[in-house]
């Protein structure tokens, strides 16, 4: 694990990301964790050792899609049932599977925070950008083209909350936190580190989510707005792969319904909810197995399950503070992805 840490360290020193997190867990221990850097460069604020993140994109799959697994496995929802079963506005052709494998034909993505008229993070400002995203058009006819779309799962976000009878963050609580025993994630984070100078909020963010459209809607989505550990996120992780396993002590997770999403591969790279790894270039590198399950997150962030080798690896960067650097994280996570695969003998 020396020559891993090594190469963390040197990320940080030859790189403009200001920090990072990494933790590993294999066969339910864990077998590696670092944490280094600043978790804001100016005033300085150096990392602790449980340094909390914005999660970003992660959230779809430790909040959005987790929920929705407990939803259908309790019978509440149907995964092949149409999203207009519960949104009556939304276009019938539209299933559930469309919305998490990302071929509703939804648009990727919009600035819809452009539209709320007054004071985000109000109810009113929530209604507006959710009122919108059902009246956006669509692209591509429902079930024809992969394309990674934050609008479904944004319409995503108002089925679980119309199904589930509460809150996206309560609903979180109940159906992932609670059953799983992991503690530290949460919508919002006072001391997380320190994410982009936001243009529109006039301030350099640290608690508070990256995401505007998100931000907007007072930061609880499906599709962003959860802060944790990388600790707790590979504990999660793990939680959910230990329960597709039959671990008993992770009865109140949804384990048959995570490894039928697991199995169940979209037109693209997507499967229900979770990436694959694809051709080409990989965010994990060159010797992760095929059967590696996970997402990314736009701050800079990863969480990728192997159930073949039973591990868990979490990687989490405030890769965006203090500017955007898009292709710096991109060479870094394969480098430190390869590196973890050789500390545990797959290269």
């Amino acid at each position: 694990m020396k020559a891993l840490r090594q190469v963390l360290d040197d990320v940080l020193g030859s790189t403009s990301i200001p920090s990072l997190s990494l933790t590993v867990r294999v066969a339910e221990q864990e077998v590696f964790h670092h944490t280094a850097g600043m978790a804001r460069i100016q005033p300085p604020r150096p990392v602790v050792a449980d340094q909390a993140y914005d999660l970003a994109s992660v959230t779809k799959v430790l909040s959005g899609t987790a929920i929705a697994a407990s939803l259908i496995a309790a019978g509440q929802l149907e995964l092949d049932g149409s999203v207009a079963d519960h949104l009556p506005d939304v276009d019938e052709r539209i299933t559930l599977r469309m919305l998490m494998n990302h071929s509703s034909g939804a648009l990727w993505w919009r600035p819809f925070y452009d539209l709320v008229d007054g004071q985000w993070g109000t109810a009113a400002a929530r209604k507006t950008v959710l009122d919108a995203v059902r009246a956006e058009p669509l692209v591509t006819p429902p079930g024809d083209t992969h394309r990674y779309s934050d609008t479904g799962f944004l319409l995503l976000l108002q089925v679980l909350e119309k199904v589930g009878g509460a809150p996206l963050d309560v609903l979180f609580h109940h159906h992932v936190r609670a059953p799983s025993g992991v503690a530290d994630l949460r919508y919002g984070w006072p001391t997380a580190a320190a994410t982009e100078h936001c243009p529109i909020r006039t301030a350099v963010l640290e608690g508070t989510v990256h995401d505007q459209n998100c931000a907007s809607m007072g930061g609880v989505s499906s599709h962003a707005g959860l802060f944790g550990t990388s600790r707790a996120v590979a504990q999660l992780g793990e939680a959910f792969l230990e329960a597709t396993l039959g671990n008993p002590r992770y009865d109140g997770l949804p384990g048959p319904t995570l490894r039928q999403f697991w199995s169940d591969k979209g037109p693209g790279s997507h499967a229900v909810g979770w990436d694959t790894i694809s051709p080409g270039y990989s965010s994990t590198g060159s010797h992760f197995p095929p059967d590696s399950i996970g997402h990314l997150g736009y701050t800079g962030n990863s969480l990728w399950i192997v159930p073949s080798k039973r591990s868990v690896v979490a990687l989490l960067t405030n890769r965006v503070h203090p500017d955007d650097d898009k292709e710096t994280i991109r060479a870094v996570r394969p480098r430190i992805h390869d590196a973890v695969a050789q500390a545990l003998g797959w290269a």
